[in-house]
C-alpha cells in the first residue's frame, strides 16, 4: 500500500505574520515601520491615531514611522486634517526597498575601497618596518646619479618629472632602454621644452603646470620616490623614501589635473 503524501502545515495566522515582519525588518525597516506598513495593507486610507489602534503602536513613536515609510516611498499620504495614509502595493514597495538597498550596498562598497586604500599603506609599512622611512640625498650630482640608479632598477613601471632639457639629456638614453624593455614610462615635462622631448621613450607625456615645474622627481614601481627641491641652487637636495604614504602622494602629482595636463 503506497504511503500517504504527506501535505505541509501551514502557518498559523499569527506564526504568518511575524514571518512578514521578521522579513520586513530584516529589510531595513523599523518595528514600528513594519507594524504601520501591514497594518495600512489591511487598513487603506487611515489615520494615524487609527492606525495606533489597528497596530498597537504608542502615540509617541506612529509619526515618526510614518515618515519614515513615507521617505522610503512606501506609502502614499494624502493631505487634510486629519491626513490619511496608503500603503503601497507589495510589489511596488518591495520594488523600491531593492532600489534604496542597492544605493546602500554601493555606497558601503565604496566606503570599503577607502579604507583599504588607507590601510593598505600601514600594512605594507608594517612588512617592511625594517626600512628607513626617508633620508637625503645632498648635492645636484648626488641627486641626478642617485636617481637615475633608481630609475635603471624598474621592474614594472618609472614615472618622472623632468623640470629641464639638460636634465632630460642625462635620462634620455636610459628611458629608451627601459621602453626596449617592455617597462611602462610616464614623463611629465615644462610646456616650453615639449617640442624638444623625444615622445618615443614615454609610454606617456605630460604638459607640467606651471605650480609644478620646479619639481624633479621619479616614482619607480609605485614603490619609491625621490623628490628634488631647490635643484637649481647649490643646496640641492633630495628626499628617497619607500614610504607608501609618501608614495602615493607623490604618484598623485602625476595623476592630478591640477598638475599635468595631457598632451
Amino acid at each position: 500500500m503506497a504511503a500517504a503524501k504527506q501535505v505541509p502545515r501551514a502557518q498559523s495566522p499569527g506564526a504568518a505574520a511575524k514571518s512578514i515582519l521578521n522579513g520586513l525588518r530584516g529589510l531595513g525597516l523599523s518595528s514600528y515601520e513594519s507594524q504601520a506598513y501591514v497594518a495600512l495593507i489591511h487598513n487603506p486610507n487611515i489615520s494615524a491615531p487609527q492606525l495606533c489602534n489597528e497596530a498597537s503602536i504608542p502615540d509617541s513613536k506612529i509619526y515618526f514611522a510614518l515618515e519614515e515609510l513615507q521617505k522610503k516611498g512606501l506609502i502614499v499620504v494624502s493631505e487634510g486634517v486629519p491626513r490619511h495614509y496608503v500603503a503601497l502595493r507589495p510589489k511596488q514597495a518591495l520594488s523600491k526597498l531593492k532600489s534604496l538597498i542597492s544605493v546602500e550596498y554601493e555606497a558601503q562598497l565604496d566606503k570599503l575601497n577607502q579604507l583599504a586604500i588607507a590601510l593598505e599603506p600601514l600594512y605594507a609599512r608594517a612588512e617592511r618596518d625594517d626600512i628607513e622611512l626617508a633620508y637625503v640625498v645632498k648635492g645636484f650630482e648626488n641627486v641626478l646619479n642617485r636617481m637615475k640608479e633608481l630609475v635603471k632598477g624598474a621592474k614594472r613601471e618609472v614615472v618622472v618629472f623632468i623640470p629641464n632639457l639638460s636634465v632630460y639629456d642625462q635620462f634620455e638614453r636610459q628611458l629608451r632602454a627601459l621602453r626596449r624593455a617592455g617597462i611602462s614610462v610616464r614623463g611629465a615635462v615644462p610646456p616650453a621644452i615639449l617640442k624638444q622631448v623625444d615622445r618615443t621613450a614615454f609610454s606617456e607625456i605630460r604638459e607640467m603646470s606651471p605650480n609644478c615645474e620646479d619639481c624633479w622627481l621619479a616614482v619607480v614601481d609605485d614603490r619609491t620616490v625621490i623628490s628634488s627641491s631647490q635643484w637649481t641652487t647649490d643646496r640641492c637636495y633630495a628626499i628617497l623614501t619607500q614610504d607608501p604614504a609618501l608614495v602615493a602622494m607623490s604618484r598623485e602629482y602625476y595623476d592630478s589635473p591640477r598638475c599635468c595636463a595631457t598632451v
